[in-house]
């Protein structure tokens, strides 16, 4: 039995870093909220991407069949970053833009392979009618 638990940490560990690095090669202006590596648990992608409301995002990537959250867990009915990443450092546009993805043994290498196809095109549509721009000077 902790064989099996073993490896199903191992194969969730897998796809978390195959998003990580997908996200980080294929979308520009994306902060990884938390370490890398064994410090990070092994199902929890927390990424923040500028110039992007969270919230817009979550419905952007629902639409297409990807189900993320938004915010702070423990405030999910309000439209507020979370605090944990406001207290960490995070600018509160940064923490306002920041999405959360938690992966289970039931993903595949092909449901990460389509979450990086949708992304990079979620958010540049989002980006390009944002209020949110690079040249904004909290960034």
């Amino acid at each position: 039995m902790f064989r099996n638990f073993d490896y199903r940490v191992d194969y969730v560990r897998s796809l978390r870093d195959r998003l990580i690095d997908g996200v980080l090669r294929f979308v520009p202006d994306v902060i990884i909220n938390g370490p890398r590596g064994d410090m990070r648990a092994a199902n929890n992608v927390n990424v923040s991407f500028l110039y992007v409301e969270g919230e817009a995002l979550t419905v952007e990537l629902s639409t297409r069949g990807i189900y993320v959250s938004s915010g702070s867990a423990c405030t999910s009915r309000v439209l507020e970053p979370s605090h944990v990443l406001l207290a960490i450092g995070r600018k509160h546009e940064e923490a306002h833009g920041s999405i959360l993805f938690k992966l289970s043994h039931y993903h595949t290498r092909k449901d990460i392979d389509y979450t990086l196809e949708v992304i990079p095109k979620a958010v540049e549509r989002l980006r390009t009618i944002s209020a949110w721009r690079k040249t904004h000077q909290d960034f």
